[in-house]
């Protein structure tokens, strides 16, 4: 029988410890490094742009990734300042991405939920040459890429691509430059 927790605070904390896991499992470990190289805290530098090209937002973030579901995936969390420039929970902007490794399809499923932004993405991720590639689409329509690039053990690469007409065209809107905390 599973053992629950009476009052609030220890249920969060009993759920995010049966959440967590301490590195990937070993069924699926070298597909979970994929991602698993980015476990820890990225201090980010995030811009955003719309559809005709104009830089809308240029602040830090950071960028927190850990080991999920017993090791077979990863979940992040990205936190941005709002414009008056505060982090307070409630006034910025906050996101996670819930990735796990689909030994079926030999790729990575991920949902990404921007929950100051009211945002839903699906993607399916795999391993493109030195990048990692994300393909899917938000739940406007749109089509989504998302790219990890220039991977190293202390900085990344990311961009965000959009395509507002079924992939015939494409629009960078994201843009983040990470490097390691600490």
């Amino acid at each position: 029988m599973i053992e629950t927790a009476q009052n609030g605070s220890a249920q969060n904390e009993w759920m995010y410890g049966a959440l967590r896991a301490d590195g990937p499992h070993p069924d699926v470990r070298d597909e979970v490094m994929l991602f698993g190289q980015f476990v820890g805290v990225w201090d980010m530098d995030i811009w955003l742009w719309n559809e005709a090209g104009q830089q809308i937002f240029h602040r830090p973030g950071e960028w927190s990734f850990g080991y999920i579901i017993d090791g077979r995936g990863i979940q992040d969390v990205i936190i941005t300042p709002n414009s008056e420039g505060s982090t307070k929970p409630g006034e910025r902007g906050i996101g996670t991405t819930v990735r796990y490794y689909d030994p079926a399809l030999s790729a990575w499923r991920a949902v990404f939920i921007g929950a100051s932004t009211g945002t839903f993405i699906r993607l399916i991720a795999r391993k493109d040459g030195d990048e990692i590639r994300l393909e899917g689409g938000d739940d406007q329509g749109e089509l989504v890429r998302w790219t990890f690039s220039d991977i190293h053990p202390d900085r990344f690469h990311w961009t965000g691509m959009t395509s507002s007409d079924g992939g015939a065209t494409w629009w960078k809107e994201q843009e983040m430059a990470g490097a390691r905390r600490g």
